[in-house]
């Protein structure tokens, strides 16, 4: 009986488990290739990638405290002042020679302490440091926030090139759309011209039509700078020469983009997934790990010490000059004036502040999830009722524009029509773009992206 249950237990975990990724897998990816090349180009995030590298070398510097070290030195000095052994054997040497009989004892004798050559290489390996154990911790947790930074950007990065293509197609659209209208009030303006030599209007619908034109021109005109800057913005995060023509996308590609995911599931997704979160934790351990550098203080460190060079008067190289040493080296800070306790109270008072600010920083993304989710319903839900005011004016307007060319219709009518078909064409596009803009913030709050490292 309890095989059968794992079984079926493990296999809802694994199911539960790859959820995520497959509505990854499904959900649609209009702009995947514009986020691939923001990743690659952009280079704020290359300057994230050079700090995150940086870190990674500190902790390869961390970790080769752990290493013996070798050490070359050499010194010759011109000695003055200094007692040379000499001096006392030498006299010594020469009466026993003298009593003797004999040159046995030597008496050139020239010693002084120190001497005037020393050269010698040094080895010394760390055996036991609580310091340098505790000095790597902190490199690995600086070195996982950095990458955690890193990761940030990239996915803040992501959602900003989609934004900002979003914002150049918007603006595009309504170019169209006050092109679209500039024939429509040129052919306004030829009608009441017309009218007016007819006799069938007065010279006040001519100059309202001329009126209607210069304000549509107008709006042309900053639709158009609106376009180009929107298009020089995009250009500049993926790194393209400013002025590089924006491959068009159809409307209807982010009208389809779905909202599958609950409220409850995004915030828990964002809680799993988010960087900043996992940056903050790196922060909590880099904390704990300098609150056990300040620590390592209270230990005795010990290390082994090999020594090998020459000595003597002058500069030589002989076996007769050589020496060794080995040497066991123990080092205790007993008593600094409370310094390492100061340390170690600060590195604690920084741990439980870096806690802190992980929680607040999981309370305000929840909220940012929350908000997104809801925006990007209240902006999917308008798109109907754009739909349904664009259709309802398009039909007005074609009815006023019959009306108008029979002359039944006044200008003023006509003029109202237009301006109301107009504005729901546009509100129609910013809705739309306003959905997909909203789409992509939770899409980002949310870490539904799967970010590449």
């Amino acid at each position: 009986m309890r095989r059968p249950r794992l079984l079926r237990a493990t296999l809802v975990g694994v199911l539960l488990a790859s959820a995520p990724l497959a509505l990854e897998a499904q959900r649609p990816d209009p702009l995947g290739q514009l986020v691939a090349e923001a990743l690659r180009t952009n280079l704020g995030l290359e300057g994230e990638r050079l700090a995150e590298r940086r870190t990674a070398a500190e902790v390869r510097e961390a970790r080769g405290l752990f290493l013996p070290s070798l050490g070359l030195q050499s010194r010759y000095s011109r000695l003055g002042g200094v007692p040379n052994i000499g001096d006392l054997i030498n006299p010594a040497y020469a009466t026993l020679n003298q009593l003797t009989g004999t040159n046995r004892f030597p008496t050139n004798i020239n010693f002084t302490l120190p001497q005037a050559h020393e050269s010698r290489l040094e080895l010394v390996q760390p055996v036991f440091n609580l310091g340098i154990v505790a000095n790597y911790a902190v490199a690995r947790a600086r070195v996982d926030g950095q990458r955690m930074q890193l990761a940030a950007a990239a996915r803040q990065l992501a959602a900003d090139v989609q934004v900002a293509y979003l914002q150049e197609a918007s603006a595009r659209r309504a170019v169209e759309i006050y092109d679209a209208t500039q024939v429509l009030v040129r052919e306004n303006e030829r009608v009441a011209e017309r009218l007016l030599a007819a006799g069938s209007a007065t010279p006040e619908a001519v100059f309202r039509a001329r009126a209607e034109r210069a304000d549509v021109e107008q709006q042309l005109a900053e639709a158009r700078e609106q376009q180009l800057a929107a298009a020089r913005a995009l250009n500049r995060i993926v790194r393209r020469p400013l002025d590089t023509p924006v491959e068009m996308i159809p409307d209807s590609v982010f009208d389809q983009l779905p909202l599958d995911i609950t409220a409850d599931s995004a915030v828990a997704r964002a809680l799993a997934a988010r960087e900043e979160l996992r940056q903050a934790e790196a922060g909590v351990r880099a904390a704990q790990a300098s609150g056990r550098a300040a620590t390592a203080a209270f230990f005795p460190s010990v290390s082994v010490a090999l020594d090998y060079g020459f000595q003597g008067p002058d500069i030589a190289f002989r076996s007769s000059n050589d020496f060794w040493l080995a040497s066991v080296v123990v080092s205790w800070n007993l008593f600094n004036g409370g310094r390492d306790a100061a340390r170690a109270s600060e590195a604690g008072y920084e741990a439980d502040r870096a806690r802190t600010q992980r929680q607040d920083l999981a309370d305000r993304i929840a909220l940012q999830v929350r908000t997104a989710h809801e925006a990007a319903a209240v902006a999917r839900s308008a798109i109907t009722t754009a739909d349904a005011r664009l259709e309802a004016a398009r039909r007005t307007f074609e009815l006023v524009r019959r009306r108008y060319e029979e002359g039944v219709a006044s200008p003023i009518e006509f003029v109202d029509a237009r301006t109301v078909y107009t504005s729901a064409q546009l509100n129609r596009v910013v809705t739309a773009y306003r959905y997909a803009m909203r789409w992509v913030e939770l899409e980002r709050a949310a870490a539904l992206r799967e970010v590449p490292q």
